[in-house]
């Protein structure tokens, strides 16, 4: 498990550019436009933080999240104490996971979805269609790579109660024939003088749009129901020039 996510405090500040009610209003307006059964319970993969847990309990959701970091869980468990909310919080493998009860809605943010080979994403998505209800909607968040692999980066900078991270993204291939790359995150912190660099790597397998298509169909668990971009369901991808922040939908058949 990398260091980065040891530090849910400093990973929290770094990916807070998320406008989280505006998102959480695109899984309902889901909901109504595609799910086929009524959304009371969500299971987030790769919660992290769990960003979206007290917009979505406070709008009445049963909130699951599940992840590998003990030390993530930690962090969204003493959140749920301060706003006196119940989630249930399990510590799995995203790709090879069970539950106890079945979900409404399953959902994975920001490219979150670790596999590192074609086997583990058979093994994910029939994880997915185990927990998840017939009629269910799954949410992928970033996970399709509409770019020819290639190597590339991103940056940003934010500061919230005096704490100043800078984020930096990057990917370098690995294996053109098995569509691997390496994601490295870095966050370059300053807390109230106090300065820290903390790094993380991993290995993760590009999925593309159409390989996608031909990859949920040949599930009997799972339909395709659309893609969007930039969490916008107007407009659907088909019609973008650019690709920023796109959404998949899939449904439990």
């Amino acid at each position: 498990m990398s260091k980065l996510y040891d530090n849910p405090k400093y990973y929290e500040i770094a990916f807070s550019f998320r406008d989280i009610p505006a998102e959480v209003n695109v899984f309902e307006e889901c909901f109504r436009r595609f799910s086929q059964i009524p959304v009371k319970s969500v299971l987030e993969l790769g919660c992290g933080n769990s960003p979206h847990m007290e917009e979505l309990i406070k709008r009445g959701y049963q909130y699951g999240g599940l992840d590998l970091s003990q030390a993530m869980l930690d962090y969204s468990r003493e959140k749920a104490l301060r706003i006196g909310a119940e989630a249930k919080l399990i510590h799995a493998d995203m790709i090879d996971f069970s539950l106890d009860t079945k979900v409404d809605f399953v959902y994975i943010l920001l490219g979150s979805l670790g596999a590192k080979s074609t086997s583990e994403l058979l093994t994910h998505f029939n994880s997915v269609g185990q927990v998840l209800k017939k009629g269910g909607l799954y949410l992928l968040d970033w996970c399709i790579r509409y770019d020819p692999l290639s190597e590339s980066g991103d940056s940003w900078e934010i500061e919230r109660d005096g704490v100043q991270v800078k984020t930096t993204v990057s990917w370098k291939v690995i294996n053109r024939v098995e569509q691997t790359f390496e994601e490295t995150i870095t966050l370059e912190v300053n807390d109230h003088g106090e300065k820290h660099d903390i790094v993380g790597k991993e290995i993760k397998r590009a999925i593309y749009p159409q390989e996608f298509l031909c990859f949920v169909s040949g599930f009997k668990h799972f339909e395709f129901v659309g893609w969007w971009n930039n969490w916008n369901l107007s407009q659907p991808l088909e019609q973008a020039n650019k690709i920023d922040r796109p959404i998949a939908l899939v449904r439990r058949i």
